[in-house]
């Protein structure tokens, strides 16, 4: 069944993976209820028939699934298209970087996170207080291990504080965290916080909030729907909080092997960790910093994915993460009410200390022109892409009446019809308030007049009446 609210798998290989968004997280792989795909050199490749197309799944084509495309972060609707279904109606503030609650400055207080965490350390004291205090039984990172290439980190699920501060640090080459799901399954782990960039974010509210109806067919039984609707929310639903990271881009394996290794004679296993503060910063283990030119960096080695994101600051995260224009510190920008129930236990105990936005304006600043400079960077693309001009916006409430409409000239026979529907809702609300967002409005607080000069004259960072500073 056509719909405008159903992304098929044709449309995700054609429309992501051959057009060149693709961000390599490997959500669609993970989500694939039926081994159709693999994840080979870091994109979504149809295995299941050899001599098939590459755009041919037998199962999306046949009784129906699509929950790959379901998920795809590159396909619409993208994050401002989902914003109402994540936040609701009456989100607290909206600026350029998203809806938030809450921005503030923080840096951890304990001496041997600081020592190995970025920046301000907080991501790393989160996880490891969430793990010690029991609110998560485990976390999806990324880290440099043994079995790991010097300076290419993998997917990891970590279980203790000592595996949390042993991950810590950021690597700036791409890191599929999604693909780490499937262990968290397999290990039963029921809480989990989920860290990754913006691109990875988003599948797992993809895999939260999109309508499942999608996944009924005339010719699928409830046993194989309710399969499907296992890995649509399975993995999800193991998610106690995610953190987002502040995301510009990431750069090629080459800058790694070609630049640092070869053309600046540093050994890769001499590294300790990087940077970015305007030049990327190469620590090393003997104490001393090597520098690259930022510019350089990115004209040479960004990868190319990369420029079809238009989310710098993790906008559907629950808490979101940076480093930008601070000194050893972070920008927290707490999203929603479960990020902030979690801040708040955190900072009650102790190991964290916060400052309001206000006393950071360079920092505010400079996120302010981050945020702007990529939401406008990306190209339109084709129709599913969600950047084109005819990209209609996401109503699940009309979703699901689009889909059933559809669904009831197909199946005649409304116990039938019914049965299939649960499998695919199952314990879910199927009256769920209508869900409208006119993407391309103003945004609120819309962050600076544009002068004459051509350059924006930036508004103060927010008071603490205005979301700048703790919850607490």
């Amino acid at each position: 069944m056509d719909s405008v609210y159903r992304n098929t798998f044709k449309d995700m290989m054609n429309d992501v993976v051959d057009y060149g968004s693709c961000c390599e997280c490997g959500a669609c792989v993970v989500a694939c209820p039926h081994n159709v795909i693999e994840y080979i050199d870091g994109k979504p490749k149809q295995t299941a028939k050899e001599s098939a197309p590459f755009d041919f799944c037998g199962v999306s084509e046949g009784a129906g699934c699509d929950v790959c495309a379901t998920v795809c972060p590159r396909l619409w609707p993208r994050e401002e298209h989902l914003k109402q279904s994540v936040f609701g109606a009456h989100s607290d503030y909206e600026d350029i970087f998203g809806v938030f609650k809450q921005i503030f400055v923080a840096k951890t207080k304990r001496p041997e996170v600081a020592e190995v965490g970025q920046d301000g350390g907080v991501v790393t004291g989160l996880l490891s207080w969430a793990l010690g205090a029991e609110e998560i039984d485990g976390a999806v990172v990324s880290a440099v291990s043994e079995d790991d290439e010097p300076c290419f980190p993998s997917p990891k699920v970590v279980t203790s504080q000592d595996e949390v501060i042993t991950s810590a640090g950021s690597w700036y080459t791409y890191c599929p965290n999604n693909r780490a799901l499937p262990e968290v399954a397999e290990r039963d782990l029921k809480k989990v916080a989920f860290v990754g960039v913006p691109c990875q974010i988003t599948p797992i509210r993809k895999m939260e909030i999109m309508d499942p109806a999608f996944l009924v067919g005339p010719k699928k039984k409830p046993k194989i729907i309710g399969r499907q609707r296992e890995f649509l929310r399975g993995y999800a639903d193991r998610v106690s909080f995610s953190v987002g990271l502040f995301c510009t881009e990431v750069f090629r394996p080459e800058l790694m092997t070609e630049k640092i290794e070869q053309e600046m004679s540093i050994p890769l296993s001499e590294v300790s960790k990087f940077n970015v503060k305007g030049e990327v910063l190469i620590y090393k283990k003997d104490g001393d910093v090597a520098t690259i030119p930022l510019e350089e960096a990115m004209q040479d080695y960004q990868r190319p994915e990369c420029a079809h994101c238009g989310d710098f600051s993790a906008e559907m995260a629950d808490i979101a993460c940076g480093g930008v224009g601070t000194d050893n510190a972070t920008i927290v920008v707490i999203r929603t009410e479960k990020g902030e129930n979690i801040w708040k236990e955190y900072e009650k105990s102790g190991l964290v200390e916060v400052e309001p936005i206000v006393n950071n304006k360079r920092a505010w600043n400079i996120l302010l022109r981050l945020a702007r400079r990529q939401r406008e960077r990306v190209p339109s693309g084709p129709d599913r892409s969600g950047t084109s001009d005819q990209v209609i916006q996401y109503d699940r409430g009309e979703a699901m009446l689009d889909m059933q409409v559809a669904l009831r000239e197909a199946i005649s026979d409304r116990e039938v019809l019914d049965e299939r529907l649960k499998a695919a809702y199952q314990e879910e609300d199927l009256n769920k308030k209508s869900i409208i967002y006119m993407a391309g409005k103003e945004i609120p607080n819309d962050p600076g007049t544009l002068l004459a000069s051509g350059k924006r004259k930036l508004p103060p960072p927010l008071g603490i009446e205005e979301g700048g500073s703790s919850p607490l």
